[in-house]
């Protein structure tokens, strides 16, 4: 009763293809589980999901027996329209679970928090299942109410976050489609227990949105041909597979996403607005320009909104943005990051070269930019480059104590500004060995850096001693006019650049195509030997606060920078705010650190 795509995806995670849970002891057939903290605050789902994370029965079954205790509590399981909804999905067996006391008291989706919960972490990744936090969804519909035949459509809908939550006085105007069945019954019996005093079937059907017999699969539901609301968190990721590639010869990237926003316009009606929560990658890189084109020719975009918080167990930085289907002779939309909004005016130069801009700047941001772009000399695209090493087994390759012909091997976390701190990681230098390895001269070179991938911000550490490093780190030897490698470590470790680079790439890695785009300015010889002796310095004495201020006042006096512009970089600095504060109930403050 699964897809020949999620048997397959079950085979490649070691599971059983009926989806039995493992026992937590049985880490042969388990992979790791990561709990939706962030999707759900309710003490009796954690008491509930704590009884079935050492279950071993199906979740199939475990899922169904927990929508039918769900609809008995409402009192409506014995409805017809109940039963023609479970007719149409695959059957399933009832199991006796110990439910907590109260846990259908809360109207938040305790199904959707158990299901993620549970599923582990590898199909999790591979099938997109990562629902959309309820905060988020409800500051993206802002309130909205649907009017007297008024539809409303969540391609992905996963649980149904996104029709849960929009106000509708006629739940048959609501539609919901997803491929993975369990999701289907989810959202249906979450539905059926918001509208028990309706005698409706939900619109949530198991349907391949991106499948190119979609269409007809449609028609044979009765589904609309124009939507007038379409909402919605597709799976993100490559279609690597190659199974949609044909439907959408515009999405050259493969992008999951991207094909789910060409499918969602395609099926709007005149001035029906979609709502979707994209990757920020979707925005900047390159190989994304296919989305942003089609966007910037097929819909008005009303809204951007960039995000800093992150999914449970996912770390790629995501915004928002908010489109009409209608042709527009000129695009004018609102971006919003963290307490900014800005409206943007396109110029016609960006439209036609598909740039989507979404930076968030102040006035004083822009003029800090500014400074560093009027002294731009040259930058870091002629330099030379190395990915890390790539085991493919780090368990069997990287060992823990040194021994005959073992060298020591250098990871994300112990680079730091200007160094490299001590390892206990030893490995044997045989590239062919390797599932991936950069040319040795490039390790071996008498200078190079170091540079964390994972990272807000570049973290450069100098290195003469010919040493190796895994794919948490990365090699750069710059060719910069009128720079030595240590200047060029020194800029990339101050503040200035650190600012920098954060307001122009918000993202936890640091790519060799957003380093490529710097400025760098061309230094007199007394600039650039005082810069590389306090390189020098800081190599011997760590890098203590002090020390980063003194190099702070040297880049700060390279580009003029002002006492009051230096105030705004140093607050950027300390404290980055997450975003819609107010949506979210109350600010929080972080360091703008790293993670590895």
């Amino acid at each position: 009763m699964i897809s020949k795509a999620t048997a397959n995806n079950w085979e490649k995670l070691g599971s059983d293809p009926r989806g039995k849970l493992a026992k937590r002891a049985n880490k042969t057939r388990s992979t790791r589980r990561v709990v939706a903290s962030g999707y759900l605050d309710y003490v009796p789902a954690y008491r509930l999901l704590d009884t079935l994370s050492g279950a071993d029965q199906p979740i199939g079954d475990i899922m169904y027996s927990l929508c039918v205790s769900y609809l008995r509590h409402a009192g409506i399981w014995e409805k017809e329209n109940v039963k023609a909804f479970f007719s149409t999905l695959p059957e399933y067996r009832h199991l006796d679970i110990d439910l907590p006391p109260r846990i259908w008291d809360s109207t938040d989706d305790v199904l959707g928090f158990v299901y993620q919960s549970l599923t582990a972490e590898g199909e999790r990744n591979m099938t997109g299942l990562y629902y959309t936090n309820r905060k988020v969804v409800e500051y993206m519909l802002d309130g909205k109410t649907l009017s007297k035949g008024e539809t409303f459509l969540d391609p992905c809908c996963g649980s149904g976050a996104f029709l849960l939550s929009v106000k509708a006085e006629d739940p048959s105007c609501l539609y919901g489609f997803d491929i993975n069945p369990i999701a289907v019954m989810t959202a249906g019996t979450n539905l059926l227990v918001k509208y028990a005093a309706c005698d409706f079937v939900p619109q949530v059907h198991c349907i391949d949105f991106l499948h190119e017999g979609f269409p007809r699969a449609a028609e044979n539901i009765n589904i609309p041909h124009a939507f007038h609301n379409i909402y919605t968190n597709p799976p993100w990721g490559a279609d690597k597979e190659g199974q949609y590639t044909a439907v959408f010869p515009c999405i050259k990237s493969k992008e999951r996403a991207s094909m789910v926003v060409v499918r969602s316009l395609e099926l709007l009606g005149a001035n029906g607005m979609l709502h979707a929560i994209l990757p920020t990658s979707l925005l900047k890189v390159k190989a994304h320009h296919d989305i942003r084109s089609h966007i910037l020719s097929n819909a008005s975009i009303k809204r951007i909104d960039m995000f800093k918080d992150k999914y449970d167990g996912v770390f790629t930085d995501f915004f928002s943005i908010k489109m009409e289907k209608s042709a527009a002779a000129a695009q004018v939309y609102d971006v919003t990051t963290g307490n900014k909004t800005t409206t943007v005016a396109l110029p016609e130069s960006a439209r036609a070269s598909g740039t989507i801009v979404w930076e968030c700047l102040s006035d004083l941001d822009k003029t800090i930019m500014e400074k560093l772009e009027s002294r731009r000399h040259d930058d870091l695209s002629h330099s030379l480059w190395a990915l890390g090493i790539v085991t493919g087994d780090n368990k069997k390759k990287v060992k823990k104590e040194w021994a005959s012909g073992l060298e020591p091997v250098y990871m994300g976390r112990q680079v730091s500004p200007f160094k490299l701190q001590h390892t206990t990681s030893y490995i044997s230098f045989i590239p062919e060995t390797f599932q991936q390895c950069a040319r040795e001269e490039m390790f071996r070179a008498p200078e190079k850096l170091i540079y964390r991938f994972i990272a807000k911000y570049p973290i450069v550490a100098y290195d003469n001693q010919q040493r190796l490093c895994l794919n948490s780190a990365n090699i750069l030897i710059p060719l910069v006019d009128g720079l030595s490698i240590k200047s060029v470590a020194a800029l990339l470790n101050s503040s200035l650049y650190h600012y920098y680079y954060s307001m122009k790439f918000p993202d936890i890695k640091v790519l060799k195509g957003n380093l490529q785009q710097l400025p760098f300015p061309k230094l007199t010889a007394r600039q650039d030997k005082k810069l590389s002796r306090m390189v020098t310095s800081f190599q011997s004495s760590g890098h203590p606060e002090a020390n980063q201020r003194a190099l702070d006042k040297a880049v700060y006096d390279i580009f003029n920078i002002t006492p009051n512009e230096q105030i705004q970089i140093q607050e950027y600095e300390k404290i980055s705010y997450d975003v819609h504060d107010s949506a979210f109930g109350g600010m929080q403050r972080r360091r703008h650190g790293t993670t590895d």
